[in-house]
């Protein structure tokens, strides 16, 4: 057993009060070499913890191996951030929404080494035993929809109108991991275009939006898990987590799972699905935002959001499968919007 791994079972113990659990699974690596979630089984029936609970260990590599070889001290330093982010979600945030979204429940987390403040430990609850066992890669119309739903209840829940100066409390003032000031590398590396001398406008128009709410910042299809008939849906992956327009994370999770003619064929279709879960939401919850005044506001920025994520594709992997034709139409869409005003 490595040095590494003693220190983590010894924090685990200290953490959960027991030494009757094992690691049982390696349920994947972190991006870049940074860490693993492992799956762990507590067997103590008289802890608190019993049963199955998932450990993130973050462990920032020596050097930098990013798959597309971007790296470097600003990658490093927005990852190291992005993880800060997720521990503080969990912790304090993760806890009071699950009861309205299916999120883990928040059980520790903790610097590993004193001596290397950027390893640690985020301890959560393992949302395979809570009945949520399925992953997909791509999804139908119907499980997209259920997605769009959790995205619903997840903005209408966190909705912003005034934003204060503390909000979101150390999360990402700006949420997504693809905001350009975090970007500036792939910005650059773009070729010249009209979408490029855009960027900043479309970035602005995106920020300076009235109304605000959490955004997921990474809502992906991998991020999602799912009950055995797909019928309800939990998020996972928080570490690009803050404020921002919905349409981010609406935009972003619908270019994620589905491909082109799907998109083309029910793209309108499904923002609309999303928007009248929304407004069931912000109603279910007393709210006294007025729904048809956040829905005017963010159609108007449903191009804008895929042109600033477009953006980021043609810097970072310009011959990415998802810049197809219904993307670039949309990019095209946004940029005749802009500069007509």
């Amino acid at each position: 057993m490595t040095q590494n791994a003693v220190k983590l079972e010894e924090r685990l113990s200290t953490l959960l009060a027991t030494t009757q659990f094992e690691k049982i699974e390696l349920i994947q690596l972190l991006w870049s070499g940074y860490g693993e979630i492992g799956r762990y089984e507590n067997t103590d029936k008289s802890n608190r913890y019993y049963g199955r609970f998932i450990v993130k260990h973050i462990s920032p590599p020596a050097s930098q191996q990013h798959p597309r070889g971007w790296d470097g001290a600003a990658a490093h330093q927005r990852k190291l951030t992005s993880y800060n982010v997720e521990a503080e979600f969990y912790q304090h945030w993760a806890n009071s929404i699950k009861p309205t979204c299916a999120v883990p429940k928040f059980i520790a987390q903790e610097n590993l080494d004193n001596t290397c403040p950027n390893s640690k430990i985020i301890v959560m609850s393992d949302l395979d035993a809570e009945g949520y066992p399925i992953r997909l890669s791509n999804a139908s119309v119907d499980v997209a929809g259920t997605c769009l739903q959790w995205l619903a209840r997840f903005h209408a829940l966190n909705l912003q109108s005034k934003v204060t100066e503390d909000w979101p409390k150390n999360l990402w003032p700006i949420g997504t991991y693809w905001y350009l000031d975090t970007r500036l590398t792939e910005y650059n590396a773009m070729e010249e275009s009209e979408l490029k001398r855009s960027a900043a406008l479309l970035d602005a128009k995106l920020n300076n939006c009235q109304f605000k709410t959490l955004v997921h910042g990474d809502a992906k299809i991998a991020n999602f898990c799912f009950s055995d008939d797909l019928s309800e849906v939990a998020a996972v992956d928080f570490q690009y987590v803050g404020g921002g327009c919905g349409m981010k994370d609406v935009i972003y999770f619908l270019g994620s799972c589905l491909d082109e003619t799907t998109l083309e064929q029910h793209f309108d279709a499904l923002i609309d699905v999303y928007f009248n879960h929304l407004k069931t939401s912000i109603e279910k919850l007393n709210s006294n935002y007025c729904s048809n005044q956040i829905e005017s506001e963010w159609r108007e920025l449903i191009d804008i959001t895929w042109a600033d994520f477009e953006r980021f594709l043609a810097g970072w992997a310009p011959t990415h499968t998802k810049r197809t034709g219904f993307s670039q139409n949309r990019t095209m869409a946004a940029l005749n919007k802009i500069h007509s005003r």
